[in-house]
Parts: C-alpha cells; sequence; structure tokens
C-alpha cells in the first residue's frame, strides 16, 4: 500500500494550529484569554453521538490538552500544558472517526493528521466551498474550518469505493482519483493532497484487487440475509434469526468478529430494526450484489483505518464520514489494540452498543464459531 510515507513517519504540515480559548469568568463576565497550540482533543463516544442532530448547531461536550502559548498568562504559563472543557455550537455533518470514538471534523484534527474523506464528504466539501471560502446560503460547520490550515487529505476512499456499486476498474477509478483531486482543490486550494498521482493510483487499485475475493462471498452473504434482516426482527425471532446469521456466516467461511457479521447481529438484536448497522448494511426489496458492495465499501473503509492505526501507530489519521449509522457503529465497535504482525492485522472490540443484552459467554461463543 502506497497511500503513506514507507517509513511510517508523518506528512509535512508548514504550520500548527492554534486555539483561543477563552475562560468563564466570575459573575457571568468573560474570563482570561489563553492561546494553545499541540492541540488534542478526548474522542467522543456512542451515546453523545446518537443524541446528535448534527445537520444543526447543537451543543458538543469537547474535553482537551495543548500547550500554552499565549494570551492572558504569566511567563511561567508559557510552555505548560493546559486542559480545559468546552462547548461548541457548530453543525457538524461531517465526522471525524479516530482512535477511540469520534470527534467533530476539524476538531478531529491533529498537526500532522491526514484525512480520509469519502465521497459524501468530497461532495459536501464541493457544495458548501469555493476558493476556501463558504458559498452563500450554507450555515456555519466545522468542515468549514478545513478551509484555515494545509491540511493533508487522502482521496484514496473516494476511488476505492467508486461510483457504480462495484469493484471500481482501472479506467473508473482514475475518473474517481481525478474528480476529488479536482473538487477538494477547488473547496480547499490550502490542502495538502497525498497519493493522488499515479502512485496513488498504484495503491488503490492493489487495494480492489486485495479484497475482490472477500468482498464477493460477504456480497452473497448479505444477499442471503436480505429477506430476514430487511424488516425488524420481533422479540420472539431474535435467537433463531441470529443462529442463522451465524450459519450463513459459517457456511460463507466469514468469522463471526467479522465487521459484516457484527453488523448482520447487530441488526437482529438491537430492538425496533434501530441498530445503525441496520443503515450500513441498506437491506430494502430487490436487495442485490450492487446494495451488498455498497454497503461493503463503507465497512471496508473501517477495516482500511484500522490497518492504517496498526502499522503507522504514531500517525494521526481521521476518517472523514457525512454517514451517522457508519460513525454509529465504529463508535459502538470500541475497537482497539491495533496490532500489524507478519502480514495481518488484529484488534480488539467491545461492541456492547451494538449487541445488547448479549451475554459474555454468548458473544465469546459466536466468535469461536
Amino acid at each position: 500500500m502506497t497511500t503513506f510515507p514507507s517509513d511510517g513517519s508523518p506528512s509535512p504540515v508548514p504550520n500548527k494550529r492554534v486555539m483561543i480559548y477563552r475562560e468563564s469568568g466570575s459573575n457571568g463576565e468573560e474570563g482570561r484569554e489563553v492561546q494553545l497550540a499541540d492541540l488534542t482533543f478526548e474522542p467522543l463516544d456512542y451515546e453523545v453521538l446518537a443524541n446528535a442532530k448534527l445537520d444543526q448547531p447543537m451543543v458538543i461536550p469537547l474535553a482537551g490538552r495543548g500547550t500554552i502559548i499565549g494570551g492572558d498568562v504569566g511567563p511561567t504559563e508559557i510552555g505548560q500544558i493546559g486542559s480545559f472543557r468546552a462547548q461548541s455550537r457548530f453543525a457538524s455533518k461531517s465526522i471525524g472517526l479516530v482512535k477511540g470514538g469520534w470527534l467533530p471534523s476539524a476538531i478531529a484534527l491533529e498537526d500532522n493528521s491526514i484525512v480520509l474523506p469519502d465521497r459524501c464528504v468530497v461532495a459536501e466539501l464541493d457544495r458548501r466551498l469555493r476558493g476556501g471560502v463558504a458559498k452563500n446560503g450554507t450555515r456555519g460547520d466545522f468542515i468549514d474550518l478545513f478551509a484555515d490550515s494545509p491540511i493533508c487529505i487522502n482521496p484514496a476512499l473516494f476511488a476505492l469505493e467508486g461510483d457504480a456499486k462495484e469493484h471500481p476498474t482501472a479506467e473508473s477509478a482514475q475518473r474517481s482519483l481525478d474528480e476529488a483531486t479536482r473538487k477538494l482543490r477547488s473547496a480547499l486550494p490550502k490542502a495538502i493532497l497525498i497519493a493522488a498521482d499515479a502512485n496513488g493510483l498504484k495503491g488503490i487499485l492493489g487495494l480492489i484487487e486485495d479484497t475482490r475475493d472477500g468482498i464477493g462471498s460477504k456480497q452473497d452473504f448479505l444477499v442471503r440475509l436480505n429477506p430476514a434482516l430487511q424488516a425488524p426482527v420481533g422479540k420472539r425471532r431474535v435467537q433463531a434469526v441470529c443462529d442463522e446469521i451465524v450459519a450463513t456466516a459459517n457456511s460463507f467461511g466469514l468469522p463471526a468478529r467479522s465487521l459484516v457479521v457484527l453488523a448482520a447481529l447487530s441488526a437482529a438484536l438491537v430492538p425496533n430494526g434501530k441498530s445503525p448497522a441496520k443503515g450500513v448494511l441498506k437491506f430494502k426489496s430487490g436487495y442485490g450484489s450492487r446494495e451488498a458492495y455498497n454497503a461493503l465499501a463503507d465497512l471496508r473503509s473501517l477495516e482500511l483505518l484500522m490497518h492504517i492505526f496498526a502499522i503507522w501507530p504514531d500517525q494521526p489519521v481521521m476518517l472523514c464520514t457525512a454517514d451517522k449509522d457508519l460513525a454509529l457503529f465504529w463508535a459502538g465497535l470500541r475497537a482497539s489494540k491495533f496490532v500489524h504482525r507478519a502480514g495481518s492485522m488484529t484488534f480488539e472490540m467491545d461492541p456492547a452498543p451494538l449487541v445488547p443484552g448479549i451475554s459474555r459467554e454468548q458473544w465469546l461463543a459466536w466468535l469461536k464459531g
């Protein structure tokens, strides 16, 4: 894969982000102003995202830390680490998926972050911004802040997903990569596009070939299960449907801990069809291989993100998506401890929000197959 430097080193970013934070004073008055660099924020969890209305200004609880570089502070405070809690009222239709959870898109950035936008986010940037300036009629959103600094963007997901609900060809991948590059450069002229050249395309085509066979089995798995999972699963049918999911996964050689099997189990287990996995898998009448591919492209983006976490553990990376169901699935997965060894990736997960009511014993029995 050629999407990052071979030595795992961060891509250079010419300048640091600086945040001006104003403390709350007494009696409702404004407190002192503190300027911070080297910003990091604590990822938010499933519950916060489940209750958020992302398409309108909302209160988002944020906790972070940074190095104090100026403001209304004394000389001894310069260079010290300052922690803070804040609330924001921006909208955040685009969500940053990071280790440990999610953050609003621009908040998820670190100074040397690499951003992986999906097709929805590239379209949203193209709709909202031209030359780094918000177009008339758009309301303030965190994603607009991408225009303020030369962030590193890798458009591989846009090309990898394709636009025809099937594996891209070399020609269609090239068209997609060119489209993403054109739209991103128009919206964000300061952005640094990486892996957007011939070498980047070579890496994308390699990923397409590497995942072709595996996706075929997963497509068949989803098409087979569509009749059972298209409508909400009633309480009396949950056990029988879960048994059917596990048996079908075994027949296609899919481990129960794979994301597609977990998503299918979640679609059955969450009452009233309210699992975000249901939105990710996109079950409906007339469901076929094209609809299944579309769903699997989303899950593949999460698998790619976890591989990057394992291979380059010190490189800040954000997958940016406007798909709330996909973001909820990632947050509910609660994945951690990403390890790359001998060409394969392992991770741990604690997906309690996605599989409610399942005992540890039942979960372990499924994992063992």
